[in-house]
């Protein structure tokens, strides 16, 4: 017994018996599972994100913070980050004195702030900060002006039969044909300001409208 203990304790290297003086590491090691390869990790699960119910220009595009959809018509669409809020400084005037052989620059006096409310004005409704309420009165004041346009090409092409993109050849060309060319001059000086008072007038009414709400 103690023969065969000592037999399997021993090995040979080169010729060379050599006695094993740690016989029991291999159990140790299988016992333990030293030397043995780990099995890959469970692949992790991606956390899925909370799916808005919100309106989007795009579908799966998320919007931009500082627009957060509490505007009309807001769709989250500002790619170019126009309507995002910027500080606005306002400087003072440079130095402009010729008898001083250095002019300073001018320093800055304050910083311009976007007022929430609306002055009901017809020549400037808005502040002087680029925000979202002044972007806003500009895209009304534009489509009003679109509205109009749109309808005085479909007028007068079906009063006077001439298509809306050579309406304009009229004033150009001499010899009848079309009916007030005469005046063609005249209407495009005294119409333009009777439409803006229109679309200013409309856009004043909306701010009071706007106003009389928040009250």
């Amino acid at each position: 017994m103690a023969t065969a203990t000592a037999s399997a304790a021993t090995s040979y290297f080169f010729g060379t018996r050599m006695l094993n003086c740690n016989p029991g590491s291999g159990r140790f090691l299988a016992r333990f599972g030293f030397g043995r390869k780990k099995s890959p990790p469970a692949p992790k699960k991606a956390a899925r994100k909370p799916v808005s119910d919100r309106p989007v220009w795009f579908p799966g595009v998320e919007p931009p913070e500082w627009l957060d959809g509490t505007m009309v018509g807001d769709r989250g669409f500002d790619p170019f980050g126009l309507g995002k809020p910027a500080e606005y400084l306002q400087f003072d005037l440079d130095s402009l004195d010729q008898n001083l052989a250095k002019n300073l620059a001018g320093d800055v006096i304050g910083t311009r702030l976007e007022s929430s409310t609306l002055n009901p004005t017809p020549l400037q409704p808005y502040t002087e900060v680029f925000g979202l309420q002044r972007f806003r009165e500009c895209e009304l004041i534009h489509g009003r002006w679109a509205m109009l346009g749109t309808l005085g090409a479909v007028a007068v092409e079906a009063l006077t039969g001439v298509s809306w993109q050579d309406a304009g050849k009229g004033p150009l060309k001499v010899g009848p044909g079309i009916p007030g060319a005469a005046f063609c001059s005249s209407c495009l000086i005294l119409n333009p300001p009777i439409l803006a008072v229109g679309v200013d007038g409309q856009n004043d009414e909306g701010n009071e409208n706007n106003d009389s709400d928040d009250d």
